[in-house]
């Protein structure tokens, strides 16, 4: 992945739609997390492409470490700003661990680690429904993930630098990412659904005593 982004097509035994869809129902936020270690993801894992591209990519110690389902569609729309993904869940805060930028999101603790750290992290994101500039899809600064942890400022300077790029992904296809890649997406403006099963894997612990809050 040397632009730090990757579509992978062609899977096998892809995820039925109504275990996905079970996740998200009764949920009105249009998201939700939930363990990492699920049955449907431990089944997605198993395919031998993603298996291998994993391994490849950052070890053969990698472990699923966060999971969340989405659901974009006209009536529960957003748009996500330009940034990097530099922040993991965790169980618990401890100010003794070697983190910064402690904030909580839905309840969960979560924190910025060393760069070492989110360098051996990848993510993956299901599609299942196939999705284009109209529909919200990912947009990405391509080589922005090899120039580290990134402030505010120089996200708004690569912008001047780097042209953006859309990156559509037919439907059952997975998008494949560093976590450090500078990325955003627009609201929707077409009808229909934008469903995403995104998936964090990660080849080493957070730094002691911390440990992950949904692996």
């Amino acid at each position: 992945m040397q632009q730090g982004h990757a579509v992978i097509g062609g899977l096998d035994n892809f995820a039925p739609q109504e275990d996905f869809d079970s996740l998200l129902a009764n949920e009105g936020g249009g998201s939700r997390r939930f363990p990492a270690h699920h049955d449907l993801i431990e089944s997605l894992l198993r395919q031998p492409n993603i298996a291998e591209l994993v391994s490849g990519f950052i070890g053969p110690a990698a472990r699923p470490v966060r999971a969340i389902a989405f659901d974009k569609t006209a009536g529960r729309n957003w748009l996500v700003p330009w940034h990097q993904d530099r922040t993991i869940a965790v169980e618990r805060r401890d100010e003794r661990a070697d983190v910064r930028c402690w904030t909580v999101k839905n309840g969960v603790d979560h924190c910025e680690p060393p760069v070492g750290l989110l360098e051996r992290m990848v993510t993956l994101r299901w599609h299942l429904d196939a999705v284009g500039p109209e529909d919200g899809c990912i947009r990405v600064l391509p080589g922005s993930h090899r120039l580290g942890r990134l402030a505010a400022a120089d996200i708004r300077n690569l912008l001047a630098e780097i042209p953006a790029v859309d990156v559509p992904v037919p439907v059952g296809d997975v998008f494949v990412m560093s976590p450090l890649l500078v990325h955003s997406s627009r609201k929707r403006t077409t009808q229909g659904r934008r469903r995403v099963l995104h998936v964090e894997l990660a080849a080493a612990d957070p730094p002691a005593p911390l440990r992950w809050a949904w692996a």
